[in-house]
């Protein structure tokens, strides 16, 4: 990742620089749009001036196709102009999106603060959209200048005292409705965060509404997200009042030009100085200047959210950490694996390795902290070794997980959470991703030591089978079988596993504990070796089935002994028979 910290500032520029050449486009056609609305209401009035008021037929039909000229001018400059325009800006939209994709999913991400998935949805879904339309607002900016400067040539040619009204009354309503933007900023500023901080609350009730539901809190949680979605609605109204007033604003300043060039032309007229066709052509012409006027307040306005939004999106990007002195040691099969408790005077706890081992705590809140530490992995907070032990660490030959470089640790550990985690895609690619599939008999022994082979049965296209977005078109028991799969499968990786079995029936809990067997004496045989697995479980099949089960008691001793001799054990049965 790059050292430097992006701001919104720099990155609209840079998308504003990668869009250069489509906006310069988009521009000279839209002015093409703009000059031609300016146009029509000064051929209608030259119409009437030479063709209509002296009755010439000919020259009639030469304004009249003058005119049509004019309409087919500004119908495909705008046409095309747009297209453009939005091209440039869904472009970058795309690119956005793809780049906070690959942020967020690599090894080495981060967060500097705590963030929910639902506002990382959130800042992918909706900042980036409003951050990018800064592309297309650039571009009817601009264009919208080129409309006004065709309009005041138009009305300085037409009388100079009209002309000179415009452009003196224009410029005074711009610098009153520029006074009113920097309040707009903030109003934007907060509706972008609200309406982010209400998502995130959205769609985090929804991943966990059935949780919520077994344990009496989804009032609670609706009740969170009520607040959320009124603070959002009420950072809404106050964007949607300062916008309000620039609206009225801008309602007034061509108002305000209207009525001068109405005045002054008339004024004109009288003394013999304009012609009725002049004076119909500065009416429409000064109407006109609210669209290209409107534009420019839009333009404004819309920067302030693409920046706010910006921001946003500039600080997710920003989350990360500095690899530079993490560590790479070389991969073993047979790689040290020990945990640091907080509890523990007897230093870390090392699993035997290259050995099948299951971890029981006596204690849920220690063995929460557990899971906590085996699903975070390289996640974990970094910290010196002075500091006190105040919650578990996990160590690979002695060096801290989260000092080993996080693109690397995939060579050297697995780490399994209890909640299997799908992707749209076969089975095939859930379990080896764009790696080699093994041969025929080691992934048999994968598959049965997974339970996979007993799902295949109901899947007539085998490993082919399409698995939808979080595997929602499977069962708890199936998604947890693809999952373990997907960590069983590669080289003699050091794992470790949570509840692997947890949602799965007792018969084929035995069966995947028989398959494990299987899967590491082959590997044995083989001479490729199992690697070391740690499973923290209280599953009876899966302890009777260990080389090894480590029990942490209470008070912070640690027994370790096989399944059978600890059942004498009355806290250990207890635990274990819940």
């Amino acid at each position: 990742m790059s050292s430097s910290r992006p701001t919104g500032p720099l990155l609209l520029r840079t998308m504003l620089r990668a869009e250069r050449g489509r906006i310069i486009a988009a521009v000279a056609l839209l002015s093409c749009w703009t000059a031609g609305e300016a146009l029509v209401p000064a051929l209608i009035g030259a119409t009437i001036d030479h063709a209509i008021a002296g009755g010439n037929l000919t020259g009639l039909i030469l304004w009249l196709i003058a005119l049509g000229l004019c309409f087919a001018m500004l119908s495909f400059g705008y046409r095309f102009g747009a297209r453009l325009g939005n091209s440039g800006m869904n472009r970058q939209v795309h690119q956005l999106r793809t780049r906070i994709a690959e942020h967020v999913m690599a090894p080495d991400y981060r967060p500097r603060s705590a963030r929910m998935p639902g506002e990382i949805a959130t800042i992918t879904s909706v900042d980036t959209d409003v951050s990018a339309s800064v592309i297309r607002q650039a571009s009817l900016g601009f264009s919208a200048l080129g409309g006004l400067l065709v309009c005041a040539v138009y009305l300085i040619w037409a009388n100079l005292w009209v002309g000179l009204s415009v452009l003196i009354i224009t410029p005074l309503g711009m610098a009153a409705l520029r006074w009113l933007t920097p309040r707009l900023s903030k109003a934007s500023d907060n509706l972008q965060a609200d309406i982010a901080a209400s998502g995130a609350a959205a769609a985090d009730l929804m991943a966990g509404v059935q949780v919520l539901r077994g344990i009496g809190g989804h009032d609670q949680a609706a009740t969170h997200y009520r607040e959320a979605s009124q603070r959002a609605a009420n950072a809404g109204i106050d964007s949607a009042s300062a916008s309000g007033r620039i609206d009225a604003a801008q309602v007034l300043v061509s108002g305000t030009v209207l009525l001068a060039a109405a005045g002054l032309g008339a004024w004109q007229v009288a003394a013999g100085s304009m012609s009725i066709g002049a004076l119909l052509g500065v009416l429409g012409v000064a109407q006109f200047l609210s669209t290209p006027l409107g534009t420019l307040v839009s333009t404004v306005e819309a920067r302030t959210r693409s920046l706010a939004a910006a921001e946003r999106v500039a600080a997710l990007l920003a989350d990360g950490a500095d690899t530079s002195g993490d560590q790479h040691p070389t991969p073993r099969s047979d790689g040290t694996l020990s945990i640091e408790l907080p509890t523990s005077t007897h230093g870390p706890l090392t699993v035997t390795s290259d050995s099948f081992t299951v971890l029981v705590c006596a204690e849920d809140s220690l063995r929460a902290q557990l899971a906590t530490a085996l699903s975070l992995g390289s996640q974990q907070q970094q910290s010196t070794e002075t500091e006190a032990i105040s919650h578990p660490r996990l160590l690979l030959d002695d060096i801290e997980v989260s000092h080993i470089d996080p693109g690397y640790l995939p060579h050297l550990l697995r780490l399994a959470p209890h909640q299997a985690h799908l992707v749209e895609g076969s089975i095939n690619e859930n379990i080896f991703g764009d790696g080699p599939v093994p041969d025929q008999q080691t992934l048999q022994l994968l598959l049965r030591a997974s339970g996979v082979d007993e799902l295949l049965e109901n899947f007539p296209d085998g490993l082919e089978h399409r698995v939808q977005g979080r595997g929602f078109n499977l069962s708890g028991g199936q998604r947890q079988r693809i999952a373990l799969a997907r960590v069983l499968a590669g080289g003699p990786l050091v794992r470790v596993l949570q509840e692997p079995t947890s949602a799965v029936d007792s018969v084929t809990e035995a069966n995947i504990a028989q398959g494990l067997l299987h899967w590491r004496e082959n590997a044995q045989i083989t001479g490729s070796g199992a690697g070391t697995l740690l499973v923290l479980s209280t599953s009876p099949t899966l302890l009777h089935a260990a080389d090894e089960v480590i029990f942490l008691e209470s008070d912070g001793s640690i027994t370790r002994s096989t399944h059978l001799e600890l059942s004498a054990n009355s806290t250990y049965e207890k635990v274990v028979s819940r």
